[in-house]
């Protein structure tokens, strides 16, 4: 209750008009002018006393500044790279790098572990936005990982640590971001042959830990895949360190392990071929059974790493043919993309050698028959890689193609000015399975028995991921299709970043 002071005995049509009420008994003078009727005076003392709490939290709330809860809070750009890259690399659907979980945390205090994974995120921001902060600050801490990782190497007993070799990893992996050139074999492999050194001083107590274990298949994994696109020999210290692997950690029915047992045969295989050291019809045979192997290999994947193929009545833009394949996850996508481009690279070989053998007129019904195998092998892998991408691309809302059609295929800088907000239009950073379609379409639409229909059909798939998906390198590797250019399928791979982002 509140009081509200001493209150006026006029009438009510007096208060109303704000007149000096005369309070005569038989009624007012200024209702009586006014032809009114007067209605009698108030009770001051009942009145005294009223409720007025409503009207005083309305005069009380009415004084209050009222403070904007900010929407987002600001991060930095190295925080924003470092959870987004964590998105991708530690805890998304492929997890190459899930041992960094083991390792590392964003109060790690071991700096050349800390810088390391600074630097690679920063890079990797900047490789997919094209931020120049980011590619500025990145090459800082990449400058300030190598020197911190330099003076651990001066310890030996911090050289053994399991941080070292995780920061060389993650330096190797920011060279594999930033380095797009893999016949620069001294920034492509230094990192890693400097951590398979430091494995071997390690001995063999670090094979107990599986977190460990899964950091060192990476690195084989890594080094293997530097060596076949370099070019370069397989070292006999990989090869050790993954029949080691095997010994402690045995994955016989792990098809991508089986997989990277027949790639170092492939890379071992191409040298002798390169250098001249077996002749052609050696080669030839020596492919056929390797390319024997590879099929083998595809028939007796177990049934969690097999796919579906799904027929469809009505072809959407994204089928190539009638049907397309679905894989349980994207990690089984990409062990059935690599084997099918190694596959592609070896039937590939086969065909050169035949038609060489054909203009020399050494050639007979058999390596005809061989030949004829092998180009029939081509056009399946390349099909096959053709059905993996529906599962893996999207379909634009109907206000993207909107703003497509009235800008046209032509005009890139308009396209950008058209792309939805992140609800609408996927982020790059968010697709990295459709990114990493990019280099096994170039594989099969460069294959010598594609047909004029594919290659026009793979064209038009990297002009969408470029258009609606944002990624510049697919219309890169267009225009590389486009031009009718046959450049080496491992610098195009490089371009794309390698196994930072392919696989």
């Amino acid at each position: 209750m509140v009081y509200c002071g001493k209150l006026s005995k006029a009438c009510l049509p007096c208060r109303k008009r704000k007149l000096r009420c005369d309070l005569r008994t038989d009624g007012c003078t200024q209702c009586v002018r006014a032809q009114l009727t007067c209605s009698g005076y108030r009770d001051i003392h009942a009145l005294r006393l009223r409720d007025e709490s409503t009207a005083v939290q309305k005069r009380v709330h009415a004084k209050k500044v009222t403070k904007e809860v900010p929407r987002s809070v600001s991060l930095s750009v190295c925080c924003q790279a470092r959870d987004i890259f964590y998105h991708n690399y530690v805890v998304g659907s492929a997890k190459p790098f899930n041992f960094l979980q083991t390792f590392y945390s964003p109060t790690c205090k071991e700096e050349h572990l800390s810088r390391s994974v600074d630097a690679v995120a920063l890079a990797y921001l900047n490789y997919q936005r094209q931020l120049p902060s980011a590619e500025d600050e990145a090459r800082q801490h990449y400058v300030s990982a190598i020197s911190c990782t330099s003076a651990a190497l001066q310890s030996p007993d911090e050289a053994k640590q399991d941080s070292t070799i995780l920061a060389i990893l993650l330096l190797d992996l920011y060279e594999k971001i930033t380095n797009k050139d893999p016949s620069f074999y001294g920034s492509w492999a230094a990192h890693l042959s400097g951590a398979l050194t430091l494995v071997k001083l390690r001995g063999d107590q670090q094979f107990n830990e599986p977190s460990i274990v899964r950091m060192l298949m990476r690195l084989s994994t890594n080094l293997l895949i530097s060596c076949v696109a370099s070019g370069r020999p397989v070292l006999a210290d990989l090869v050790a360190l993954r029949n080691t692997l095997a010994a402690h950690f045995p994955t016989p029915a792990d098809p991508k392990w089986r997989e990277s047992d027949l790639m170092i045969e492939f890379a071992s295989l191409r040298q002798d071929i390169e250098k001249g050291v077996i002749s052609d019809v050696d080669a030839i045979l020596a492919l056929t059974e390797l390319d024997a192997k590879f099929t083998k290999l595809g028939k007796e994947v177990p049934p969690a790493w097999q796919y579906k193929t799904v027929q469809v009545e009505v072809k959407s833009s994204h089928h190539y043919e009638s049907f397309h394949h679905v894989h349980p996850a994207e990690h089984v996508a990409q062990m059935w993309n690599t084997l099918r481009l190694t596959r592609l690279s070896i039937n590939e070989f086969i065909c050169s050698r035949c038609l060489r053998l054909q203009r020399q007129q050494k050639s007979s019904q058999a390596l005809h028959a061989i030949h004829q195998c092998a180009t029939s092998a081509i056009k399946e892998m390349a099909s096959d890689v053709c059905a993996s991408l529906p599962q893996y691309i999207e379909d634009p809302p109907s206000s993207f193609v909107q703003a497509f059609t009235k800008v046209g295929p032509s005009h890139a800088e308009s396209k950008v000015e058209t792309r939805l907000s992140p609800a609408g239009t996927p982020d790059p950073t968010h697709h990295l399975p459709c990114y990493r379609l990019i280099f096994p379409l170039f594989v099969a639409a460069q294959s010598s028995a594609v047909s004029p229909s594919m290659w026009k059909w793979v064209i038009k798939q990297l002009r969408f991921m470029a258009d609606y998906h944002a990624i510049e390198n697919a219309m890169s590797v267009a225009k590389i299709l486009e031009s009718g250019e046959k450049p080496d399928i491992w610098k195009v791979y490089a371009m794309l970043g390698s196994y930072a982002f392919v696989c």
